[in-house]
Protein backbone atom coordinates (compact mmCIF):
# COMPACT_ATOMS: atom_id res chain seq x y z
CA UNK A 1 0.00 0.00 0.00
CA UNK A 2 1.36 3.44 -0.50
CA UNK A 3 1.61 6.17 1.41
CA UNK A 4 -1.21 8.20 -0.53
CA UNK A 5 -3.60 5.18 -0.04
CA UNK A 6 -2.46 5.38 3.80
CA UNK A 7 -2.91 8.69 4.23
CA UNK A 8 -6.64 8.45 2.56
CA UNK A 9 -7.74 5.96 4.78
CA UNK A 10 -6.69 7.98 7.90
CA UNK A 11 -8.83 10.51 6.71
CA UNK A 12 -11.52 8.48 6.08
CA UNK A 13 -11.57 7.02 9.47
CA UNK A 14 -10.92 11.29 11.10
CA UNK A 15 -13.92 11.80 8.63
CA UNK A 16 -15.82 8.95 10.08
CA UNK A 17 -15.19 9.47 13.83
CA UNK A 18 -15.70 13.39 13.55
CA UNK A 19 -19.31 11.77 11.98
CA UNK A 20 -20.22 9.93 14.80
CA UNK A 21 -19.05 12.59 17.10
CA UNK A 22 -20.89 15.38 15.69
CA UNK A 23 -24.42 13.13 16.03
CA UNK A 24 -23.43 12.58 19.69
CA UNK A 25 -22.95 16.37 20.02
CA UNK A 26 -26.39 16.43 18.71
CA UNK A 27 -27.68 13.87 20.79
CA UNK A 28 -26.15 15.42 23.71
CA UNK A 29 -28.11 18.70 22.93
CA UNK A 30 -31.63 16.79 23.28
CA UNK A 31 -30.33 15.33 26.41
CA UNK A 32 -29.55 19.16 27.53
CA UNK A 33 -33.12 20.39 26.88
CA UNK A 34 -34.39 17.58 29.14
CA UNK A 35 -32.02 18.67 31.99
CA UNK A 36 -32.33 22.12 31.39
CA UNK A 37 -35.97 22.41 31.28
CA UNK A 38 -36.06 20.58 34.81
CA UNK A 39 -33.24 23.09 36.14
CA UNK A 40 -35.95 25.67 34.97
CA UNK A 41 -38.83 23.87 36.50
CA UNK A 42 -37.33 23.23 39.50
CA UNK A 43 -36.37 27.18 40.16
CA UNK A 44 -39.80 28.11 39.07
CA UNK A 45 -41.08 25.93 41.98
CA UNK A 46 -38.92 27.41 43.97
CA UNK A 47 -39.75 31.02 43.52
CA UNK A 48 -43.49 29.84 43.83
CA UNK A 49 -42.61 28.56 47.33
CA UNK A 50 -40.60 31.58 48.21
CA UNK A 51 -42.39 34.53 46.66
CA UNK A 52 -45.98 35.62 46.88
CA UNK A 53 -48.02 36.34 43.06
CA UNK A 54 -47.61 39.85 42.22
CA UNK A 55 -46.07 41.78 39.13
CA UNK A 56 -42.48 41.28 40.47
CA UNK A 57 -42.92 37.32 40.42
CA UNK A 58 -44.84 37.09 36.63
CA UNK A 59 -41.79 39.34 35.35
CA UNK A 60 -39.55 36.42 37.37
CA UNK A 61 -41.51 33.46 35.92
CA UNK A 62 -41.47 35.32 32.12
CA UNK A 63 -37.79 35.42 32.25
CA UNK A 64 -37.60 31.43 33.29
CA UNK A 65 -40.65 30.86 30.73
CA UNK A 66 -38.09 33.02 27.80
CA UNK A 67 -35.43 30.92 29.19
CA UNK A 68 -37.48 27.29 28.28
CA UNK A 69 -38.68 28.88 24.99
CA UNK A 70 -35.33 29.39 23.48
CA UNK A 71 -34.62 25.78 24.61
CA UNK A 72 -37.80 24.59 22.90
CA UNK A 73 -36.31 25.94 19.90
CA UNK A 74 -33.12 24.68 20.01
CA UNK A 75 -34.64 21.18 20.82
CA UNK A 76 -37.03 21.69 17.39
CA UNK A 77 -34.39 22.75 15.41
CA UNK A 78 -32.84 19.61 16.85
CA UNK A 79 -34.84 17.31 16.27
CA UNK A 80 -35.88 17.95 12.64
CA UNK A 81 -32.14 18.35 12.09
CA UNK A 82 -31.59 21.70 10.75
CA UNK A 83 -29.51 23.01 13.65
CA UNK A 84 -25.91 23.84 12.69
CA UNK A 85 -23.29 23.49 15.19
CA UNK A 86 -22.66 26.94 15.47
CA UNK A 87 -26.32 27.61 16.14
CA UNK A 88 -25.59 26.04 19.65
CA UNK A 89 -22.53 28.76 20.36
CA UNK A 90 -25.22 31.10 19.31
CA UNK A 91 -28.13 30.31 21.11
CA UNK A 92 -26.24 29.01 24.62
CA UNK A 93 -24.58 33.12 23.80
CA UNK A 94 -27.93 34.65 23.68
CA UNK A 95 -29.27 32.55 27.14
CA UNK A 96 -26.02 33.88 28.98
CA UNK A 97 -26.50 37.43 27.74
CA UNK A 98 -30.19 37.40 28.99
CA UNK A 99 -29.52 35.81 32.16
CA UNK A 100 -26.39 38.18 33.19
CA UNK A 101 -29.26 41.16 32.11
CA UNK A 102 -32.14 39.62 34.34
CA UNK A 103 -29.09 39.06 37.36
CA UNK A 104 -27.54 42.87 37.06
CA UNK A 105 -30.59 44.64 35.79
CA UNK A 106 -33.30 45.74 39.01
CA UNK A 107 -36.93 44.11 38.15
CA UNK A 108 -38.77 46.90 37.04
CA UNK A 109 -42.05 45.63 39.09
CA UNK A 110 -40.10 45.40 42.29
CA UNK A 111 -41.11 47.80 44.76
CA UNK A 112 -37.56 48.22 46.42
CA UNK A 113 -34.97 47.38 43.81
CA UNK A 114 -31.57 46.55 45.35
CA UNK A 115 -28.54 49.12 44.10
CA UNK A 116 -26.91 47.13 41.18
CA UNK A 117 -23.60 46.97 43.85
CA UNK A 118 -26.14 44.49 45.42
CA UNK A 119 -26.82 42.60 43.12
CA UNK A 120 -23.40 41.47 42.35
CA UNK A 121 -22.82 40.72 45.49
CA UNK A 122 -25.73 38.51 45.70
CA UNK A 123 -24.01 35.65 44.31
CA UNK A 124 -25.89 35.70 40.41
CA UNK A 125 -23.39 34.47 39.12
CA UNK A 126 -23.89 30.85 40.38
CA UNK A 127 -27.08 30.99 37.85
CA UNK A 128 -24.52 31.26 35.03
CA UNK A 129 -22.02 27.99 36.48
CA UNK A 130 -25.56 26.49 35.99
CA UNK A 131 -25.63 27.02 32.54
CA UNK A 132 -21.73 26.79 32.16
CA UNK A 133 -22.23 23.18 33.21
CA UNK A 134 -25.17 21.87 31.40
CA UNK A 135 -23.00 22.47 28.07
CA UNK A 136 -20.91 19.47 28.93
CA UNK A 137 -24.41 17.48 28.53
CA UNK A 138 -23.84 18.38 24.81
CA UNK A 139 -20.24 16.61 24.58
CA UNK A 140 -18.63 19.21 23.11
CA UNK A 141 -15.50 20.42 24.59
CA UNK A 142 -15.73 23.48 22.30
CA UNK A 143 -19.08 24.60 23.39
CA UNK A 144 -18.58 23.79 27.29
CA UNK A 145 -15.21 26.02 26.92
CA UNK A 146 -17.17 28.82 24.75
CA UNK A 147 -19.92 28.76 26.99
CA UNK A 148 -17.51 29.25 30.02
CA UNK A 149 -15.72 32.06 28.48
CA UNK A 150 -18.87 34.11 27.48
CA UNK A 151 -19.97 33.87 31.18
CA UNK A 152 -16.72 34.81 32.39
CA UNK A 153 -16.92 37.91 29.93
CA UNK A 154 -20.45 38.68 30.65
CA UNK A 155 -19.76 39.00 34.08
CA UNK A 156 -16.74 41.09 34.01
CA UNK A 157 -18.80 43.59 31.58
CA UNK A 158 -21.71 43.82 34.13
CA UNK A 159 -18.60 44.19 36.94
CA UNK A 160 -17.56 46.92 34.77
CA UNK A 161 -20.28 48.45 34.00
CA UNK A 162 -21.84 48.77 37.95
CA UNK A 163 -18.44 50.06 38.29
CA UNK A 164 -18.65 53.34 36.00
CA UNK A 165 -22.27 53.96 37.57
CA UNK A 166 -22.14 57.31 39.52
CA UNK A 167 -22.10 56.29 43.08
CA UNK A 168 -20.84 53.29 43.04
CA UNK A 169 -17.36 52.90 45.92
CA UNK A 170 -14.59 50.89 44.85
CA UNK A 171 -12.18 49.56 47.58
CA UNK A 172 -8.36 50.47 47.84
CA UNK A 173 -6.07 48.24 47.51
CA UNK A 174 -5.44 46.22 50.84
CA UNK A 175 -1.71 47.35 50.29
CA UNK A 176 -3.28 51.48 51.25
CA UNK A 177 -3.31 50.14 54.78
CA UNK A 178 -7.08 50.99 55.77
CA UNK A 179 -8.34 49.57 58.66
CA UNK A 180 -10.98 46.94 59.51
CA UNK A 181 -13.38 49.03 60.44
CA UNK A 182 -12.96 51.16 57.41
CA UNK A 183 -13.37 47.78 55.65
CA UNK A 184 -16.00 46.84 57.15
CA UNK A 185 -18.06 49.86 56.81
CA UNK A 186 -17.23 49.54 52.59
CA UNK A 187 -18.88 46.40 52.92
CA UNK A 188 -22.32 47.30 54.47
CA UNK A 189 -22.59 50.23 51.95
CA UNK A 190 -24.59 48.92 49.49
CA UNK A 191 -23.03 50.79 46.83
CA UNK A 192 -19.69 49.17 47.48
CA UNK A 193 -18.14 47.00 44.88
CA UNK A 194 -15.91 44.62 45.69
CA UNK A 195 -13.30 44.24 42.92
CA UNK A 196 -11.06 41.55 43.98
CA UNK A 197 -14.18 39.17 44.93
CA UNK A 198 -15.64 40.17 41.74
CA UNK A 199 -12.33 39.09 39.71
CA UNK A 200 -12.35 35.70 42.20
CA UNK A 201 -15.78 34.77 40.48
CA UNK A 202 -14.96 35.95 37.10
CA UNK A 203 -11.30 33.21 37.74
CA UNK A 204 -14.07 30.31 39.10
CA UNK A 205 -16.23 30.06 36.07
CA UNK A 206 -12.99 30.42 33.43
CA UNK A 207 -11.96 27.69 36.19
CA UNK A 208 -15.02 25.38 36.42
CA UNK A 209 -15.59 25.94 32.48
CA UNK A 210 -12.38 24.56 31.80
CA UNK A 211 -12.56 21.63 34.23
CA UNK A 212 -15.86 20.55 32.02
CA UNK A 213 -14.44 21.04 28.82
CA UNK A 214 -11.23 18.64 30.13
CA UNK A 215 -13.62 16.44 31.15
CA UNK A 216 -15.91 16.33 28.27
CA UNK A 217 -13.08 15.79 26.26
CA UNK A 218 -11.33 13.13 28.31
CA UNK A 219 -15.09 11.54 28.11
CA UNK A 220 -14.87 11.55 23.95
CA UNK A 221 -11.15 10.30 24.09
CA UNK A 222 -12.89 7.59 26.21
CA UNK A 223 -15.54 7.24 24.38
CA UNK A 224 -13.38 6.25 21.10
CA UNK A 225 -11.15 4.03 23.26
CA UNK A 226 -14.01 1.94 24.42
CA UNK A 227 -15.41 1.68 21.01
CA UNK A 228 -11.75 0.19 19.05
CA UNK A 229 -11.88 -2.15 22.21
CA UNK A 230 -14.98 -3.52 21.57
CA UNK A 231 -14.94 -3.43 18.07
CA UNK A 232 -11.43 -5.33 18.63
CA UNK A 233 -13.10 -7.51 21.20
CA UNK A 234 -15.99 -8.53 18.28
CA UNK A 235 -13.59 -9.27 16.14
CA UNK A 236 -11.79 -11.64 18.32
CA UNK A 237 -15.10 -13.06 19.19
CA UNK A 238 -15.77 -13.73 15.69
CA UNK A 239 -13.10 -16.99 16.06
CA UNK A 240 -11.91 -17.38 19.88
CA UNK A 241 -14.33 -18.91 22.92
CA UNK A 242 -15.57 -16.13 25.49
CA UNK A 243 -12.75 -17.74 27.78
CA UNK A 244 -9.93 -16.06 25.63
CA UNK A 245 -11.32 -13.19 24.04
CA UNK A 246 -10.85 -11.33 27.76
CA UNK A 247 -7.10 -12.32 27.36
CA UNK A 248 -6.68 -10.77 24.06
CA UNK A 249 -8.23 -8.10 23.91
CA UNK A 250 -6.22 -6.64 26.73
CA UNK A 251 -3.14 -7.46 25.19
CA UNK A 252 -1.34 -4.75 23.11
CA UNK A 253 0.09 -7.73 20.58
CA UNK A 254 -2.21 -10.47 21.37
CA UNK A 255 -0.94 -13.08 18.85
CA UNK A 256 2.51 -11.96 19.24
CA UNK A 257 5.01 -11.96 15.60
CA UNK A 258 5.15 -14.23 13.13
CA UNK A 259 6.12 -17.70 14.42
CA UNK A 260 6.23 -21.46 14.04
CA UNK A 261 4.61 -23.78 17.01
CA UNK A 262 3.10 -26.66 16.95
CA UNK A 263 -1.24 -27.02 17.29
CA UNK A 264 -4.07 -29.35 16.34
CA UNK A 265 -5.75 -28.56 13.14
CA UNK A 266 -9.02 -29.23 12.61
CA UNK A 267 -11.64 -29.50 8.67
CA UNK A 268 -15.37 -30.04 9.14
CA UNK A 269 -17.08 -30.06 5.67
CA UNK A 270 -20.84 -30.65 4.42
CA UNK A 271 -20.66 -33.73 2.50
CA UNK A 272 -23.16 -32.32 -1.31
CA UNK A 273 -23.37 -29.13 -0.53
CA UNK A 274 -23.32 -28.10 -4.16
CA UNK A 275 -26.03 -30.22 -5.54
CA UNK A 276 -27.97 -28.98 -1.92
CA UNK A 277 -27.19 -25.45 -3.09
CA UNK A 278 -28.40 -25.77 -6.53
CA UNK A 279 -32.10 -27.84 -5.36
CA UNK A 280 -32.49 -25.19 -2.87
CA UNK A 281 -33.41 -21.27 -2.47
CA UNK A 282 -30.68 -19.10 -1.53
CA UNK A 283 -32.16 -18.14 1.58
CA UNK A 284 -32.75 -22.02 3.00
CA UNK A 285 -29.20 -22.71 1.25
CA UNK A 286 -28.19 -19.76 4.11
CA UNK A 287 -30.34 -20.75 6.90
CA UNK A 288 -28.86 -23.63 6.57
CA UNK A 289 -25.11 -22.88 6.48
CA UNK A 290 -25.69 -20.17 9.35
CA UNK A 291 -26.97 -23.08 11.13
CA UNK A 292 -24.18 -25.32 11.07
CA UNK A 293 -21.69 -22.80 11.26
CA UNK A 294 -23.77 -21.83 14.80
CA UNK A 295 -23.92 -24.95 16.06
CA UNK A 296 -20.01 -26.19 15.16
CA UNK A 297 -18.74 -23.12 16.28
CA UNK A 298 -20.39 -23.60 19.44
CA UNK A 299 -18.53 -26.79 19.91
CA UNK A 300 -15.26 -25.89 19.03
CA UNK A 301 -15.38 -23.00 21.78
CA UNK A 302 -16.35 -25.27 24.57
CA UNK A 303 -13.84 -27.25 23.64
CA UNK A 304 -10.87 -24.20 24.01
CA UNK A 305 -10.46 -24.08 20.01
CA UNK A 306 -10.23 -21.19 18.29
CA UNK A 307 -12.72 -20.65 14.20
CA UNK A 308 -9.77 -19.74 12.05
CA UNK A 309 -11.72 -19.57 9.19
CA UNK A 310 -15.37 -20.14 7.19
CA UNK A 311 -14.22 -21.91 3.59
CA UNK A 312 -17.99 -21.86 1.92
CA UNK A 313 -19.73 -25.00 3.84
CA UNK A 314 -16.41 -25.91 5.59
CA UNK A 315 -15.15 -24.73 9.23
CA UNK A 316 -11.33 -24.89 9.69
CA UNK A 317 -10.71 -24.42 13.52
CA UNK A 318 -6.85 -24.93 15.32
CA UNK A 319 -6.16 -25.94 19.13
CA UNK A 320 -3.17 -24.40 20.55
CA UNK A 321 -4.02 -21.19 19.30
CA UNK A 322 -2.64 -18.22 20.30
CA UNK A 323 -0.84 -20.20 23.17
CA UNK A 324 0.11 -23.71 22.73
CA UNK A 325 -0.49 -26.05 25.46
CA UNK A 326 0.00 -29.94 26.16
CA UNK A 327 -3.74 -30.92 25.58
CA UNK A 328 -4.37 -29.30 22.28
CA UNK A 329 -4.45 -33.01 20.50
CA UNK A 330 -6.82 -34.33 23.19
CA UNK A 331 -8.75 -31.09 22.90
CA UNK A 332 -8.88 -31.39 19.15
CA UNK A 333 -10.36 -34.83 18.99
CA UNK A 334 -12.93 -34.60 21.81
CA UNK A 335 -13.80 -31.65 19.73
CA UNK A 336 -14.56 -34.01 17.24
CA UNK A 337 -16.79 -36.42 18.95
CA UNK A 338 -18.92 -33.36 20.73
CA UNK A 339 -19.11 -32.08 16.58
CA UNK A 340 -20.43 -35.77 15.70
CA UNK A 341 -23.09 -35.42 18.94
CA UNK A 342 -23.96 -32.06 18.07
CA UNK A 343 -24.74 -32.89 14.10
CA UNK A 344 -26.52 -35.94 15.62
CA UNK A 345 -28.85 -33.64 17.53
CA UNK A 346 -29.41 -31.28 14.76
CA UNK A 347 -30.46 -33.83 12.29
CA UNK A 348 -32.81 -35.37 14.41
CA UNK A 349 -34.41 -31.63 15.06
CA UNK A 350 -34.27 -31.47 10.75
CA UNK A 351 -36.29 -34.67 10.68
CA UNK A 352 -38.63 -33.57 13.11
CA UNK A 353 -39.46 -30.51 10.53
CA UNK A 354 -38.81 -32.06 7.64
CA UNK A 355 -35.88 -31.57 6.11
CA UNK A 356 -33.17 -33.80 5.13
CA UNK A 357 -30.08 -34.55 7.21
CA UNK A 358 -26.83 -32.96 6.75
CA UNK A 359 -23.80 -35.29 6.24
CA UNK A 360 -20.48 -34.33 7.44
CA UNK A 361 -16.77 -34.96 6.96
CA UNK A 362 -13.95 -33.98 9.73
CA UNK A 363 -10.32 -35.02 8.90
CA UNK A 364 -7.54 -33.35 11.89
CA UNK A 365 -4.19 -33.63 12.07
CA UNK A 366 -1.84 -32.44 14.66
CA UNK A 367 1.73 -30.58 13.86
CA UNK A 368 4.15 -28.03 13.32
CA UNK A 369 2.49 -24.49 11.54
CA UNK A 370 3.45 -20.68 11.02
CA UNK A 371 1.02 -18.06 12.26
CA UNK A 372 0.75 -14.42 12.25
CA UNK A 373 -1.23 -11.40 10.58
CA UNK A 374 -1.77 -11.45 6.81
CA UNK A 375 -3.46 -8.61 4.10
CA UNK A 376 -3.26 -5.32 4.46
CA UNK A 377 -4.25 -2.26 6.83
CA UNK A 378 -7.31 -2.55 4.99
CA UNK A 379 -8.03 -6.16 5.47
CA UNK A 380 -5.63 -7.85 8.26
CA UNK A 381 -6.43 -11.16 9.92
CA UNK A 382 -4.86 -13.70 11.53
CA UNK A 383 -3.73 -16.73 9.78
CA UNK A 384 -2.51 -20.11 10.16
CA UNK A 385 -0.39 -21.70 7.32
CA UNK A 386 1.61 -24.73 6.67
CA UNK A 387 1.88 -28.52 5.90
CA UNK A 388 -0.46 -29.65 8.79
CA UNK A 389 -3.69 -27.53 7.27
CA UNK A 390 -2.78 -28.93 4.29
CA UNK A 391 -2.80 -32.39 5.49
CA UNK A 392 -5.86 -32.07 7.99
CA UNK A 393 -7.80 -30.51 4.74
CA UNK A 394 -6.82 -33.45 2.88
CA UNK A 395 -7.80 -35.94 5.69
CA UNK A 396 -11.43 -34.68 5.39
CA UNK A 397 -11.61 -35.19 1.73
CA UNK A 398 -10.45 -38.63 2.32
CA UNK A 399 -13.02 -39.77 4.47
CA UNK A 400 -15.94 -40.71 1.63
CA UNK A 401 -12.82 -42.96 -0.34
CA UNK A 402 -11.99 -44.82 2.98
CA UNK A 403 -16.19 -44.64 4.02
CA UNK A 404 -15.08 -42.64 7.53
CA UNK A 405 -17.10 -39.66 8.92
CA UNK A 406 -13.68 -39.12 10.45
CA UNK A 407 -10.07 -39.01 9.58
CA UNK A 408 -6.93 -37.99 11.74
CA UNK A 409 -3.14 -38.31 11.29
CA UNK A 410 -1.20 -40.90 13.47
CA UNK A 411 0.53 -37.42 14.82
CA UNK A 412 -2.46 -36.35 16.34
CA UNK A 413 -3.43 -39.93 18.45
CA UNK A 414 0.19 -40.09 19.00
CA UNK A 415 0.02 -36.60 21.30
CA UNK A 416 -3.26 -37.98 22.65
CA UNK A 417 -1.63 -41.27 23.62
CA UNK A 418 1.23 -39.42 25.02
CA UNK A 419 -1.06 -37.24 27.45
CA UNK A 420 -2.83 -40.09 28.67
CA UNK A 421 -6.26 -39.80 27.13
CA UNK A 422 -6.82 -43.56 25.74
CA UNK A 423 -10.30 -43.21 26.00
CA UNK A 424 -10.80 -40.58 23.12
CA UNK A 425 -9.12 -42.62 21.15
CA UNK A 426 -11.99 -45.73 21.28
CA UNK A 427 -13.69 -46.28 18.14
CA UNK A 428 -10.74 -45.17 15.83
CA UNK A 429 -9.27 -47.58 13.55
CA UNK A 430 -5.80 -47.33 12.30
CA UNK A 431 -6.26 -47.85 8.52
CA UNK A 432 -2.61 -47.73 7.24
CA UNK A 433 -0.15 -45.79 5.12
CA UNK A 434 -2.47 -43.49 2.67
CA UNK A 435 -1.17 -41.51 0.25
CA UNK A 436 -2.06 -37.84 0.24
CA UNK A 437 -2.09 -35.60 -2.66
CA UNK A 438 0.54 -32.79 -2.47
CA UNK A 439 3.24 -34.77 -0.23
CA UNK A 440 5.23 -37.47 -1.04
CA UNK A 441 5.67 -39.77 2.04
CA UNK A 442 2.35 -41.52 3.09
CA UNK A 443 0.61 -40.64 6.28
CA UNK A 444 -0.79 -43.24 8.57
CA UNK A 445 -4.61 -42.46 9.21
CA UNK A 446 -6.87 -43.33 11.87
CA UNK A 447 -10.79 -43.28 10.93
CA UNK A 448 -14.08 -43.35 12.31
CA UNK A 449 -16.77 -45.25 10.43
CA UNK A 450 -19.45 -43.27 9.28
Amino acid sequence: MTTLDNNDLAQRRRERLASLLTRAERQGARWQFWVTSGTLLGVAILFVALNKWDAAFSYSISTLIFFFLINLLNYALIRRGMRPIWLGFVLGTLNIIILTIVVIAPNPFHDQALPHAMTLREAGFKYLLIFVCLGALTLSPRLAAWLGTAAAICWAAAVLWVIAMPGTIVAPPPADGIGVGERLRLYLNPNFVDVVDQATNIAVILIIAGIIASVVARTRRLAEDYTKAERARFNLARHFSPNVVDALASADEPFGPVRRQEVAVLFADIVGFTNYAEDHKAEEVFDMLREFHGRMEQVVFDNGGTVDNYIGDCIMATFGIPRPGDDDAVHALRCVRAMREALDEWNDERRAAGFDPVDVRIGCQHGPVVIGAIGSERNLSFAVIGDTCNVASRLQTMCRELGASVCIGDALVKRVLASGDHQSIEGFTEAGPVSVRGREAPIDVWTLPA
